[in-house]
């Protein structure tokens, strides 16, 4: 049986959470590039939460289980209503439940707020191509590569390539 998955707007303690699922390096660098520093803190959670608020273009959101609980979490950036576009970011799953579909159906249900709520025509995201599960379940939700920069981002003693994707355009 086919989990339910809710979303609401992001509270603050939902970072509780987000501090349990981002706890290695690599996967924080994957999530946000640097615009954490790991280790992450509630106090830098506290901060960028506080900046979304404030952004009259930037919406965070926590995807619920059917028990209310917090199981993945995203934000919408750079609502554009004028071009009709937004663009998902900082897209995380909980680690002990990856692999059910979660993912596919959260970045599912932002596409449908955004289209249906927000009246966007163009949503976009990115994904690392390190990151081959993550690309995988963004195509299973309708994106298609749009871009690709070979290498976009170095981490340690890697480059990663970054691929920006569209929904279905």
């Amino acid at each position: 049986m086919e989990q339910i998955l809710r979303l609401r707007p992001y509270k603050r303690e939902d970072g509780t959470y987000l501090l349990n699922w981002l706890t290695d390096r690599r996967m924080l660098g994957m999530w946000c590039r640097e615009y954490f520093i790991f280790p992450l803190s509630a106090g830098q959670l506290d901060r960028y939460y506080k900046e979304l608020e404030n952004d009259p273009y930037a919406f965070g959101f926590t995807a619920l289980n059917e028990r209310g609980v917090p199981v993945g979490s995203f934000r919408m950036t750079g609502v554009d209503y004028e071009n009709k576009s937004v663009h998902l970011g900082f897209i995380v799953i909980d680690q002990s439940l990856r692999g059910q579909g979660l993912g596919e159906r959260m970045v599912s249900l932002a596409v449908r707020y955004g289209k249906e709520f927000l009246g966007m025509e163009r949503i976009t995201l990115n994904v690392f191509d390190c990151n081959p599960g993550a690309k995988r379940c963004y195509e299973k939700a309708g994106f298609k590569e749009e871009q690709f920069k070979k290498e976009d981002f170095a981490y340690e003693e890697e480059q990663w390539g970054n691929y920006l994707m569209v929904y279905g355009e």
